[in-house]
């Protein structure tokens, strides 16, 4: 009986002392974090096509852009060629993809905004020098709710899955909850050299985060006036665009 009642009274203490020391070092939480300025939430750009489209079906084309001809054999998923065509000194073609994740510190109410796009340099004209290479794939389109930028126009925006616009993201997010996104930026023609300012408002204070690869520039190549060397049945099928 005496360990019941001891038990029962330690219980008590313990849930009495978590109700009025828990609310305290949450405040001195947030005001350490402050004062070693760190952010209530952080920001994670994914570039890699393999995680940007991991859970999706493998029904995502890769387009990428070459300084010339390709030869050999290209990865089997299409997810892996832009990697590949890094490595052979190409880049993105048509569209490059990123993932955006959001974590929370702390409990913080969050509103993302439409990302402000930072041409490096004016975009080439086209048709550059090089070929695009595309691995086509079967299936529906895959075309989630996004952040869509076009190059060519400059213009940014939040759109639906059948590409109606959106207002800007709001969420509230408890510590350790994640926010997941993508952002789509598209060229048609010509080469774009870029990144991205993306506007986070955290608890009515603005912070904008600098999207970038791995701290340089994007690079993306428009289809427009390039020869199209499609991947199919083991071979390379070269095809003219208009």
């Amino acid at each position: 009986m005496n360990d019941l009642l001891t038990g029962a009274v330690g219980g008590l203490i313990a849930l009495t002392v978590a109700a009025v020391f828990q609310p305290v070092m949450g405040r001195l939480q947030a005001v350490s974090r402050r004062v070693h300025r760190i952010r209530p939430v952080s920001v994670h750009v994914e570039t890699d096509p393999s995680l940007v489209w991991a859970g999706f079906p493998n029904w995502v084309p890769a387009f990428v852009w070459l300084p010339e001809r390709p030869t050999g054999t290209p990865p089997e998923h299409p997810t892996d060629w832009r990697a590949w065509a890094l490595r052979r000194g190409g880049a993105d073609a048509s569209r490059t993809v990123l993932k955006v994740t959001v974590t929370a510190r702390e409990t913080a109410s969050v509103v993302i905004d439409s990302p402000k796009l930072r041409h490096e340099v004016s975009p080439l004209p086209q048709p550059p020098p090089g070929v695009v290479a595309c691995c086509p794939v079967g299936g529906a389109a895959v075309t989630p709710r996004r952040l869509q930028v076009d190059l060519g126009t400059g213009t940014t925006m939040w759109v639906e899955e059948d590409g109606s616009p959106l207002p800007p993201l709001s969420l509230t997010l408890s510590p350790g909850e994640t926010e997941q996104f993508l952002i789509y930026v598209e060229a048609s023609s010509g080469r774009c050299t870029w990144h991205l300012e993306l506007p986070v408002l955290v608890d009515g204070k603005r912070l904008l985060i600098p999207v970038k690869d791995g701290g340089e520039p994007f690079v993306t190549y428009g289809l427009e006036g390039f020869v199209e060397h499609r991947w199919r049945d083991g071979a390379w099928e070269a095809h003219r665009r208009s």
